[in-house]
């Protein structure tokens, strides 16, 4: 593939957010898909998976350093500077064509980072997996759609027929995925706050509802981002993108939000991005605030 033919690589540069601080991360991830693309030298026989093949789906992950490109090929084995060809088998079932090119779909991508990244990256890009089956990819659609009534009951079938084929049929690791595969929703709107409904249950606080209206008379107030109804308690994960998108207006009106939220008889609990990033750093906080939570705490779940 030619970059200089790739709409979007021209749109980064014609418009120069490649140089903008908050945009570079989703530049050098669009520049590691393009590198997966248009590698000249793949074999027959060849697969893209792993991190490759999560970029080529573009599957939300943090901190991942750009590395050769991750191909399978149950032929033969092979390392260089740019590629890394493990032997290993992989049924059809498990397999796309994306751009021409073989690639684990998208299910198989996310039980595979699993095991080549952990849990957290896996149960992240589980659950973008699930929510793009579930309710398409253009959030801003999602957003004026809502969200079915009955969405929750539908996702264990959903769940089982994503995961439960491919899941079956990988080398290692099955009882973790299903594991995962027990907690995943469709209701974590990104990266953020999957690590925070991960976390929560880690800290074994599993009677959570994601994606809360709070009502102020007959208006929607706001939205909660995951609230424990019992105890008023309501969580936010921030990040700092929508300010840089929203500016201050967006600031004053969740000020006055949260105001509301207090008068109201609720406890609010603001994450920022890096205090989600480790479990003990988000307990600490949460339990700093919330005390009373930890009386919350059932049976913790192992990753």
């Amino acid at each position: 593939m030619n970059f200089a033919q790739n709409d979007e690589w021209i749109r980064y540069h014609e418009e120069g957010t490649y140089l903008e601080r908050s945009q570079r991360p989703k530049y050098l991830e669009h520049l590691d898909r393009l590198r997966v693309l248009s590698y000249p030298s793949y074999r027959q026989g060849d697969v893209v998976w792993g991190v490759s093949a999560a970029r080529l789906h573009k599957l939300g992950m943090f901190g991942i350093d750009t590395g050769p490109i991750s191909v399978i090929n149950a032929r033969a084995g092979s390392r260089s500077r740019e590629i890394v060809r493990l032997q290993r088998r992989i049924t059809a079932e498990d397999v796309e064509m994306l751009d021409q090119i073989a690639v684990t779909n998208r299910a198989r991508t996310a039980l595979d980072l699993i095991g080549a990244l952990g849990p957290v990256t896996g149960f992240a890009a589980m659950e973008q997996v699930l929510r793009a089956s579930m309710l398409g990819s253009d959030e801003d659609a999602i957003f004026r759609r809502g969200y079915p009534p009955d969405l929750l009951s539908l996702v264990p079938e959903k769940v089982s027929e994503l995961f439960d084929s491919a899941r079956a049929r990988m080398a290692m690791g099955q009882k973790r995925a299903m594991t995962l595969c027990r907690l995943i929703s469709p209701l974590s709107e990104g990266y953020a706050e999957s690590r925070t409904s991960l976390n929560l249950h880690l800290l074994g606080l599993h009677d959570f509802i994601q994606q809360f209206d709070v009502r102020d008379g007959r208006r929607i107030l706001t939205r909660l981002d995951f609230l424990f109804e019992e105890a008023k308690v309501a969580l936010y994960v921030d990040g700092t993108q929508k300010y840089v998108d929203a500016g201050f207006e967006r600031m004053n009106k969740e000020s006055h939000q949260h105001n509301r939220l207090l008068s109201m008889g609720y406890v609010v609990v603001r994450f920022k991005f890096n205090e989600i990033l480790d479990v003990a750093t988000f307990s600490r906080k949460l339990f700093a605030q919330v005390p009373e939570l930890k009386k919350s705490c059932q049976k913790k779940t192992v990753v």
